[in-house]
């Protein structure tokens, strides 16, 4: 055989073995077009404008898929998703015929815009279209990637959206699922995993709403930068919209960081798991006006608040490290809200879970500096389980003079107080309805004004008289404190720090008015 014969014999081959090649590609996509045709379900919608195959790389790439899921899915009824690209690499045919599994190295989503409705209060009829998914081989993916990818999240009737993220991308690695797994809660294992998540907003209910700067997080921690919860109205505005008293917020934390996160599922119910959660610098201001009715709705002490928590949670420790809290209460008489600030706020909480340990307490150590110059202490404790919703809660308050109090005394008590509080201790104790405890008291030249209803004058002769009846300090122990005795009914439809409140007046005037024995 001459050379020329074999020439013409190879580029025969070649010829056949492109043609059988690109022969190959149209079958297959031919095969991947009628396969998606039988198995996606009647209730997904799909398109795409081009599908691209390359048989040696074993590369798949659909140009600008759209997706619409219009079946029940968790808490969504309605799911749409368009995409520039969905590019599957790697896929591995050997592995597809000898082990009969699919396996691709990687699916990246490019530029997906997610969307979002969740279902009617009814959802009898949303969810008669859809069907659980089957699969016929297991699916492992060495890595799925989205880029630069935007979600929003509406009302079943898409007239509200309930959340938006800007952008969004995330990588998680050694992904898998199979015939038994695909019907589990979370249809997928998966190892490794980055999220990365910005500028995020909604609505939280029907007065507030939040914005979050940034949200990372990987296998080992999550970090959360600027984030914000506030009343979307104006003091006026939400007064004018509302019939019972609610507090007006604004919160801010520059940065949270959350360490050895964990999350599982059993039966179908969220258990989360935390080693340490702290907030920097967090910001709180709150507002209220007095001048509405108050509301006759019980409020459950927080320790009912989290063991009715709709997920299983356990943080070993949360930390509040420098925070700011104000709280302003504008009481009915056109004059300027009177005004309690904590300085320097620091927290810490251990063993903030609803998960029964037997033994085990929700322990609150809270230290800040009270209007400026007081040095505050607390430590709260109660049981998560105890169904008495019992609490016992200490602390201790010193060098504080009294006038800078004025600021909420006189708009809120028309009452002007002066002296100096050395030092303060109590202990309050008691549960859902009743509390009593000890109190005592190191002070100098204690004394209250009771002022005009204008708060422009005093009323001498009425606070000469009351004045009578407090003692000035001179009546002390061999340490220097007057004892007095707290006990107290709590209003239920008001907050525990009401009940503390109301609880700590109650001792503060036994102790001035009282003979200062311990009892």
């Amino acid at each position: 055989m001459n050379v020329k014969k074999i020439s013409i014999w190879l580029l025969g081959f070649l010829m056949l073995s492109i043609g059988l090649y690109f022969f190959a590609e149209w079958q297959m996509k031919k095969a991947i077009a009628e396969f998606l045709e039988r198995k996606v379900p009647s209730h997904v919608q799909y398109s795409y404008d081009q599908l691209d195959i390359s048989l040696i790389k074993g590369n798949l790439d659909f140009e600008n898929p759209v997706v619409n899921n219009l079946g029940r899915q968790t808490s969504s009824c309605e799911i749409s998703a368009n995409m520039e690209k969905i590019a599957i690499k790697g896929f591995s045919y050997w592995r597809l015929f000898h082990k009969g599994e699919i396996h691709a190295t990687e699916i990246l989503l490019s530029k997906p815009n997610l969307t979002f409705k969740t279902c009617p209060a009814d959802t009898t009829t949303a969810s008669k279209g859809n069907t659980p998914i089957h699969l016929l081989k297991p699916i492992s993916v060495n890595t799925i990637t989205l880029k630069d990818g935007h979600m929003e999240i509406w009302d079943s009737n898409g007239e509200k959206q309930l959340l938006n993220v800007g952008t969004l991308d995330f990588v998680i690695k050694e992904v898998a699922t199979d015939t038994e797994k695909i019907k589990d809660y979370i249809p997928m294992e998966f190892g490794e995993y980055q999220f990365s998540f910005n500028q995020i907003s909604g609505p939280s209910g029907e007065y507030e709403e939040f914005e979050v700067g940034s949200y990372q997080m990987d296998n080992e921690s999550i970090e959360i930068m600027e984030l914000e919860f506030k009343t979307k109205y104006t003091r006026r505005e939400l007064s004018e919209k509302i019939s019972y008293e609610r507090d007006h917020v604004s919160l801010k934390v520059p940065e949270i960081r959350i360490e050895n996160h964990d999350l599982t599922v059993i039966d179908e119910v969220l258990e989360l798991q935390m080693d340490t959660v702290v907030a920097y610098e967090p910001f709180l201001n709150v507002y209220r006006d007095k001048s509405l009715m108050e509301n006759p709705k019980i409020r459950p002490l927080y320790s009912q608040l989290i063991r009715q928590l709709p997920i299983k949670l356990q943080i070993k420790g949360i930390e509040l490290a420098n925070g700011f809290l104000s709280y302003e209460e504008d009481a009915p008489n056109n004059v300027r809200p009177g005004v309690l600030t904590f300085e320097n706020l620091g927290a810490h909480i251990s063993n903030f879970s609803n998960t029964e340990n037997e033994g085990e307490t929700v322990d609150i150590r809270i230290n800040a500096n009270f209007m400026g110059n007081g040095e505050l202490d607390l430590d709260w404790k109660f049981d998560v389980f105890d169904p008495k919703e019992t609490f016992i809660i200490s602390g201790g308050l010193s060098n504080m003079e009294t006038s800078t109090l004025n600021d909420f005394l006189v708009p809120n008590a028309r009452l002007r107080a002066q002296g100096t509080i050395d030092q303060m201790f109590f202990t309050l104790s008691g549960g859902d309805f009743m509390a009593q405890g000890d109190i005592k008291m190191n002070y100098e030249d204690f004394k209250l004004e009771l002022l005009n209803k204008e708060r422009s004058h005093v009323k001498k002769i009425m606070s000469f008289i009351g004045n009578l009846f407090i003692n000035d300090g001179s009546k002390v122990d061999d340490d220097g404190y007057r004892h007095g005795k707290m006990e107290v009914e709590r209003n239920r439809n008001k907050s525990f720090f009401n009940y503390l409140w109301i609880g700590l007046e109650d001792g503060l005037i036994d102790v001035v008015t009282g003979s200062g024995k311990r009892k």
